[in-house]
């Protein structure tokens, strides 16, 4: 039953996640045409994903004990080079593009801003980038496949 319960828990807060961070993209859209709104919307969505990001994680590692899995099961080590792809891009493309425009919307912005924040095709690639590793990886982690070259 427990290892029900925190794999709910751990299904969800993902694939909400994943929602959102889909959602972020959406949101962007209008932003591009100027709209402050909206951006601010898509940061909101943004870190409200990644607060959802950390119990799922969490809940992972503990299915992982609960499911009595090997660290190096194949499925499982190819998940956590996903994960370390993901943090990497989003360290790199979409951090510091984050920072520098929720500084700009924390006060009077203008839509020329809102523009050019919101169109920085850098941010885009790497935001495209994370959600496609982001869904790479529940796939892999709902599918579970048998990842080894030597079977």
């Amino acid at each position: 039953m427990l290892y029900e319960i925190v794999l709910g828990l751990h299904a969800y807060a993902m694939c909400a996640a994943l929602l959102l961070f889909v959602v972020n993209e959406f949101l962007l859209i209008p932003a591009r045409r100027g709209q402050p709104g909206p951006a601010r919307m898509a940061f909101f969505a943004s870190r409200f994903a990644g607060l959802l990001v950390g119990p799922g994680v969490l809940a992972g590692i503990v299915l992982v004990f609960l499911g009595g899995w090997s660290l190096l099961t194949p499925w499982l080590v190819a998940s956590v080079a996903l994960v370390a792809a993901l943090m990497a891009v989003e360290h790199k493309l979409v951090r510091p593009w984050a920072t520098q425009a929720q500084t700009a919307l924390r006060g009077a912005v203008s839509a020329v801003e809102v523009k050019a924040f919101a169109g920085d095709k850098r941010a885009l690639v790497g935001r495209l980038t994370m959600i496609t590793l982001f869904a790479l990886i529940v796939a892999l982690m709902t599918a579970k496949p048998d990842l080894n070259p030597f079977a």
